[in-house]
């Protein structure tokens, strides 16, 4: 607790990026010389803001504050915290100012007596005021980590929110949350708050004056959870665009190879080369959204790759956005436009060394050699320079410098690709660069083959592109000759919601979604008609269902997750209906099972694995069934691998290896047994035998290096 005289400032909750230590001067130079140049957030009001009874004032703007004028009798004032129902602080004074030490959020009780009279007895409450969230200038991934707490903080307190942040970050997120007020810290009007919260990454926070845990062992996302004393599951923010049309209308994939320091960079030299070879191979348009195309450092130089499509420049951040949300997935480092990729709902393929997993977002493609030294960000003995550009606080100067990232191999980013639902299908394979060419390796030749064969391999049961739901022989509306039961004025109908059906698909091949969205919203209209007049009608229902797979498909490919999640739970409804109802059907049992595919896949791309995992062992349970029924059906059979296959993948989000490698063993146990009865040469269970081999060593290691040491 401090009291002292007002007008005061808190230095470290005014450095944007971490503390100074607590006998540092304003403006002084420490150990970390760069604390000296960089823009400080805007000060508290130098009053406090909130008026109590004869002359006293207080608020909670950097931490809990109180002025006590000096009106002859004595005062006294306690702190304590609602939550733990500890004082915190007590103390008797003829006059002065007390400000609490903790500067995060605390739910403060205020009492304060003059002489034996309690005057004020003021328990925290936000509820319609004013408070105000302080971020740093100068980042863009921090702030978009930590923009869903503030949100968060917002909807629990129900206070009148302004975030104050860099000028580039407001237009991404003002149109997404109308109810927040953004502006810069230029426009700051500290008198207006009833509180205000820094949120920082505070290197030298040793009192925890900032920040209830060093933001190192909890995440750099996470902090911001902490600081505001809300729920720190991560979740991210909305973006808004004022332009989000795709920029391209070819299959691509969106990648940055720049970074502020050297230690995240991919220090592979011919890493990205390779990669970007590897993704055009298999048939995407590969581009570069850095800022710059080549940056230097001394004789530390970077570039983006020859055959990469070079989309760098100085670009407004929602620019950059629109571009990485079509993508089919982007592959970056530990800075801003993965976190940017991270909030648009594109997968993320993340390379870094030199910090820990659990200091970014989690993606289930984490590319980490732990063979290799790493996450010395995150070690605490270690403080980041950030006026090193060549920082390797353990091996500076040695041949093991940055070997976190140069020991990460162009073959482990390339595996970790192939384990992206529907990488590569439905992609014309491209010719290889004439460097690849002459001299290919055995390695690369067998990834590449992989690759070029994706196309052949569809998995029955993960309809991960428009183009594997399309290529599935069951899911149409019947044309009215062929619909049972029905009259002539239905079967016109359901004739021209056959012809939207098939319109929509022709669309959706051409990739025109647009267009493809529109039939299939006519076809749906159509067929709600239909089951409006007749909602006994077990077909109409079905078809209904079908309908709305092929909307929520089309949505899904342009990661409109919440709506495709929408669909696609419509659609399961009427199917499980359908299923009671009428127990005996075969159909209606595949369309359950086809059902708990699809929102399996929207579940996993929304990061509810949990959930994701409910919808995949339903599947398999209900794929198991019928291919016990129908032991001589090859697809039903494949159908079945495939679907343990996806339970395995369900399983490794959640963190149970063992469960996974129980299942990837299963499915690769009826793999053998379809090469066996349909040919060792047959592409599709050649495919899935060695991506099941891959799977089941990659948990292997994941099960060692899990293990306690002997």
């Amino acid at each position: 607790m401090n009291v002292a005289n007002f007008p005061r400032t808190s230095d470290p909750a005014m450095v944007p990026t971490r503390a100074l230590p607590a006998d540092a001067q304003p403006g002084a130079r420490t150990e970390a010389s760069d604390h000296a140049r960089k823009p400080r957030l805007p000060p508290p009001a130098a009053v406090p803001t909130q008026e109590g009874p004869q002359g006293l004032r207080f608020d909670f703007n950097d931490g809990c504050r109180v002025m006590l004028p000096d009106t002859g009798h004595p005062w006294r004032v306690r702190l304590s915290d609602l939550e733990t129902t500890n004082v915190l602080f007590d103390i008797d004074l003829r006059s002065g100012h007390v400000n609490s030490s903790k500067r995060y959020f605390v739910p403060f009780r205020l009492e304060v007596w003059s002489g034996p009279e309690l005057l004020l007895c003021h328990d925290y409450d936000a509820t319609d005021r004013d408070v105000l969230i302080q971020f740093p200038v100068g980042t863009i991934g921090d702030i978009i980590g930590w923009m869903g707490y503030a949100v968060r903080f917002k909807d629990l307190h129900r206070c009148r929110l302004s975030c104050a942040m860099g000028e580039p970050l407001i237009p991404l997120f003002r149109a997404a949350y109308p109810d927040i007020t953004f502006l810069s810290h230029e426009t700051v009007e500290p008198e207006r708050y009833y509180a205000t919260y820094s949120v920082g990454l505070f290197f030298d926070d040793a009192e925890l004056v900032h920040q209830p845990y060093d933001f190192r062992q909890v995440g750099l996302h996470r902090t911001a959870a902490h600081i505001l004393g809300v729920d720190p599951a991560e979740q991210p923010p909305r973006v808004a665009l004022s332009e989000d049309s795709r920029p391209i209308e070819e299959p691509y994939v969106c990648i940055a190879v720049q970074a502020t320091t050297a230690c995240k960079h991919w220090n592979n030299p011919e890493g990205w080369q390779s990669v970007v070879d590897f993704l055009r191979a298999a048939g995407y348009r590969v581009i570069c959204i850095d800022q710059t195309a080549a940056r230097s450092h001394g004789a530390y130089q970077t570039q983006i790759p020859a055959a990469a499509e070079d989309q760098t420049g100085d670009r407004p951040l929602p620019e950059r956005a629109r571009w990485l949300k079509h993508a089919a997935f982007f592959i970056g480092l530990s800075s801003g436009l993965s976190w940017l990729a991270w909030a648009v709902g594109t997968p993320v393929v993340l390379i870094s060394g030199f910090t820990h997993p659990t200091n970014e977002f989690a993606t289930p493609y984490r590319v980490i050699n732990r063979h290799a030294c790493n996450s010395c960000w995150n070690d605490v003995r270690h403080r980041f320079d950030h006026e090193d550009f060549l920082w390797c606080p353990r091996w500076q100067g040695t041949p093991r410098q940055f070997e976190c990232t140069r020991l990460i191999t162009a073959a482990q980013v390339e595996g970790m690709l192939l384990r992206i639902p529907g990488f590569g299908q439905g992609l014309r394979p491209q010719p290889r660069t004439s460097q690849q060419q002459a001299s290919p390796a055995p390695f690369d030749r067998q990834r590449t083959s992989r690759a070029e064969s994706a196309q052949d391999s569809v998995e029955s049961d993960e309809p991960v592109a428009l183009a594997a739901l399309l290529a599935q022989p069951r899911g149409d509306v019947p044309h009215g000759g062929l619909a049972v039961g029905v009259t002539v004025a239905a079967g016109r109908l359901l004739d021209q919601a056959a012809a939207g059906i098939a319109e929509g698909d022709r669309a959706a091949t051409a990739s025109d979604l647009m267009e493809a969205l529109q039939n299939y919203k006519q076809s749906i209209a159509i067929v709600r008609h239909l089951t409006g007049a007749n909602p006994d009608d077990a077909g109409f229902q079905r078809n209904l269902s079908v309908a709305l797979n092929r909307i929520g498909a089309v949505l899904f490919v342009q990661r409109n997750l919440e709506a495709a999640h929408a669909a696609y739970s419509a659609s399961l409804a009427i199917v499980q209906k359908l299923t009671a109802a009428h127990r005996g059907n075969l159909s209606f049992q595949r369309d359950l099972a086809w059902c708990h595919a699809l929102l399996a896949d929207v579940l996993a791309a929304q990061g509810r694995h949990a959930e994701a995992f409910d919808q995949r062992r339903a599947n398999t349970a209900l794929i198991t069934h019928l291919a016990n029924s129908a032991s001589n059906d090859p697809l039903l059979q494949q159908t079945l691998a495939n679907s343990y296959q996806n339970l395995g993948d369900a399983f490794v989000p959640l963190g149970n290896i063992d469960g996974a490698l129980a299942v990837y063993r299963i499915s690769l146990g009826l793999t053998k047994q379809g090469l066996d009865a349909n040919g060792q040469n047959d592409p599709a269970w050649n495919q899935l035998y060695t991506t099941l081999l891959q799977k089941i060593r990659t948990a292997l290691l994941a099960q060692r290096q899990a293990a306690p040491p002997s």
